[in-house]
């Protein structure tokens, strides 16, 4: 089964002042980057794309570390080399085999971007502006995919037991980031299926860990084959627990409305 491309032309997607992290991915077409909030004393990755979950749980550093990384807001650090190694702790082990350089921005608000691509001037200004909010999605943006010979499959996806389960496994007696990872690790996954997996306006939140979609794709596929598909590409973020996704199909649709009802339902 064939993933569907991301939007061919940015400029077709409206941005708003306030950006959702989702968007701003989209806009500046980025990979293995990670926006951190300050928590108390400490920072955490809450948003992230292409970022597994062992790197999002390594995430947990204390301001002093990143007042000593970076000391100035609103300032772009590269860091290459042997600079990059007080780094290599946030990453997994799969990850830092991948790093050749780090870029390191943070905001006014004390929100920093961590990217191992390029941060451009452009990006930053634009990080100014990122919210915690999910992609506003417009569901007749949909309408040119859906042909005559198309198939329209509408899938809700349960991930609570496989990121519960690997909670479990990695995080001892911190019942604190115990739920912050979680919630994290379901952001990075909602961005992967909103900038990778599909189109940015098929896929929204539908409960706790919760995720509700729809593939346009050239012929109608088995659950069983849905499943094992996701259970693949999603390996390398939750390891074998990936195992534990749950997917139910909730039959096709024929027209943006059906997709809409299904969509917005609660």
């Amino acid at each position: 089964m064939g993933l569907l491309s991301r939007a061919s032309t940015l400029d077709e997607i409206e941005f708003k002042q306030g950006l959702a992290f989702s968007d701003f991915v989209l806009k500046y077409s980025l990979k293995s980057s990670a926006m951190l909030e300050p928590n108390d004393m400490y920072y955490i990755i809450t948003q992230s794309i292409d970022f597994d979950a062992n790197s999002i749980i390594n995430s947990f550093s204390t301001c002093d570390f990143w007042n000593g990384i970076c000391k100035e807001n609103q300032k772009i650090y590269n860091f290459t080399g042997n600079d990059i190694s007080p780094l290599l702790q946030l990453f997994s082990s799969n990850m830092k085999d991948e790093i050749k350089e780090v870029y390191i921005y943070r905001n006014s608000s004390s929100k920093i971007l961590l990217s191992l691509n390029e941060i451009t001037k452009e990006a930053a200004e634009d990080f100014e502006n990122i919210t915690s909010d999910v992609h506003s999605i417009n569901i007749f943006a949909l309408n040119p995919q859906i042909k005559e010979n198309t198939a329209v499959i509408k899938l809700m996806i349960d991930f609570s037991e496989a990121i519960e389960s690997f909670i479990q496994s990695e995080i001892k007696n911190n019942d604190s980031l115990f739920e912050k990872a979680q919630m994290s690790i379901f952001n990075e996954i909602y961005n992967r299926f909103v900038c990778f997996y599909n189109l940015p306006d098929a896929t929204v939140k539908a409960g706790k860990y919760l995720l509700k979609t729809v593939f346009i794709t050239g012929k109608a596929y088995s659950v069983e084959l849905i499943t094992n598909h996701f259970i693949f590409i999603l390996r390398q973020l939750l390891g074998n627990n990936a195992e534990l996704i749950r997917v139910d199909y909730c039959g096709a649709a024929t027209s943006c409305e059906q997709i809409q009802n299904f969509l917005q339902a609660e």
